[in-house]
């Protein structure tokens, strides 16, 4: 048997082959990423297929977006266009140092740029304007920066086009849309908006309150009324995302029929990521009848449109020769085409087929190589934020697969993504303690009890003491 061993993108966790199944995933982030799966060995026996469920982010509609509202048709808040004045602070980017707001923003979706009445013009929302900078030019969370000087922002990457021909020090007007005073009361415009009808509203809501976004920390059981509020009028996305908290018993109770029914419903209306999840379903036998043959189809139909994840979870069904003829050489390519999508899973378990020449010629330098790009997707995932994913990137160093072994950097990555606070993370360690190896599951007991949450026996057993102790960790005092 091959040891387990653990590694994500946006989260995996690798098991051994007689362990869980390759189908677990994760709730996070916002788009669908396995969190909990198999990178050694192939899949594990039929009666063992199990799948935690992922979450996907995209924002499809299979509706019209709802016209643009008012500031007084249904809402008391007032909204306006400000103008403040911002010294930038020095930041890099490419290597090329320029002029910075010092505030963390994320893109204006379609979604919310309908909730808010804004048009075309969407820009950036501030998510933190917790620096002194920032203060100091009166941002405030929750404000939509739409201009910066003479640039409008727009696009994904459009704050930082804005600013990159800026100077640190340089003195900018810059142009914000605001509810209110600010963040709460973007959160009761929201609010009333939802409840008079607009669908992007409720979609926002749904997707703010879970990623713990600008209206507060995270509240999954906040949003999931706005979520299935959004899939009943439609919203492809709210769909999926509503479907997987019924998956995983997230905000709502556990109920895999409710989760198959609103996936189908999505991937019927053409979302990919609803295709993968419903593949999931069929593939582990969860809400559904089991069914390899049908499972395949609907990773297919999604590999069709183009989604990374569907590519790794129809290679393993070709290397498995599960609902699929066994073809190594298309595993290896729908594999390939994952890792080159960002997906570490599939990089991973690309890795191991080279080292074992399973289905592959053996080269340990070509799986050294990819073990190593698994290892920088992991990195990328956790300095996004991902708890499941900074949990894995420190298994990894524990293991010294893709990076030089360390249980110092082990400790440091295991602690900070328990610090997230992630629940689902802690969740899934103790439905699911065999993901780790016993000697993993000690050491994992010892950082526990160097932190000062535990005083249990060291014996890797995962007691309801070890929950305590990790969740003290994600809800200090």
């Amino acid at each position: 048997m091959v040891r387990p061993s653990l590694i994500a993108a946006a989260c995996a966790l690798a098991v051994a082959a007689s362990g869980l199944s390759s189908a677990s995933a994760e709730p996070d982030g916002v788009r669908l990423a396995q969190r909990w799966t198999p990178l050694t060995g192939i899949l594990p026996p039929e009666r063992e297929v199990r799948d935690p469920g992922p979450e996907t982010g995209s924002l499809d509609r299979a509706v019209p977006a709802a016209p643009a509202v008012s500031d007084v048709s249904d809402t008391n808040v007032q909204t306006g266009r400000r103008l403040l004045q911002a010294a930038l602070v020095r930041v890099v980017t490419d290597g090329q140092p320029h002029g910075g707001l010092d505030v963390q923003s994320t893109v204006v979706d379609a979604d919310l740029a309908d909730a808010l009445g804004l048009g075309e013009q969407r820009g950036a929302m501030v998510t933190d304007a917790s620096s002194s900078s920032a203060r100091g030019a009166n941002f405030r969370t929750g404000d939509i920066i739409q201009r910066i000087g003479a640039h409008s922002v727009a696009g994904p990457n459009g704050l930082q086009q804005a600013l990159r021909d800026t100077s640190p020090d340089d003195l900018l007007t810059v142009e914000v849309w605001r509810a209110g005073e600010g963040a709460a009361d973007l959160k009761q415009l929201l609010v009333d908006r939802a409840e008079a009808g607009n669908v992007g509203a409720a979609a926002s809501l749904g997707r703010l309150l879970s990623l713990g976004l600008v209206l507060g920390p995270r509240n999954p059981t906040e949003a999931a009324p706005y979520y299935l509020k959004a899939a009943e009028a439609g919203h492809l996305a709210s769909m999926t995302r509503y479907a997987l908290f019924a998956k995983d018993g997230v905000g709502i109770a556990k109920d895999e029929a409710v989760a198959a029914r609103w996936f189908r419903k999505a991937a019927d209306g053409g979302q990919e990521a609803a295709m993968t999840n419903l593949g999931g379903l069929y593939e582990a036998g969860l809400g559904v009848k089991q069914d390899y043959s049908e499972a395949a189809l609907w990773y297919r139909r999604a590999v069709e449109k183009g989604h990374v994840f569907a590519n790794y979870r129809l290679g393993l069904m070709y290397e498995a020769g599960r609902g699929v003829g066994k073809d190594h050489q298309e595993a290896a390519r729908l594999l390939r085409a994952a890792s080159d999508g960002g997906l570490s899973e599939a990089t991973s378990w690309l890795a191991d087929k080279y080292a074992q020449g399973r289905g592959l010629p053996k080269d340990e330098a070509e799986a050294a190589k990819l073990n190593a790009v698994a290892a920088d997707q992991v990195r990328r995932a956790a300095d996004r934020g991902n708890a499941v994913a900074t949990f894995n990137l420190g298994i990894l160093y524990r293991l010294g697969k893709g990076v030089a072994q360390s249980d110092t950097d082990a400790a440091y990555w295991v602690v900070k993504s328990l610090r997230l606070g992630d629940r689902y993370l802690i969740a899934e360690l103790m439905r699911n303690p065999d993901v780790l190896a016993v000697a993993d599951r000690k050491w994992l007991q010892g950082v526990l009890r160097d932190e000062g949450t535990y005083k249990g026996p060291i014996n890797g057993a995962f007691s309801s003491d070890v929950r305590a102790a990790m969740e003290a960790l994600a809800n200090p005092a």
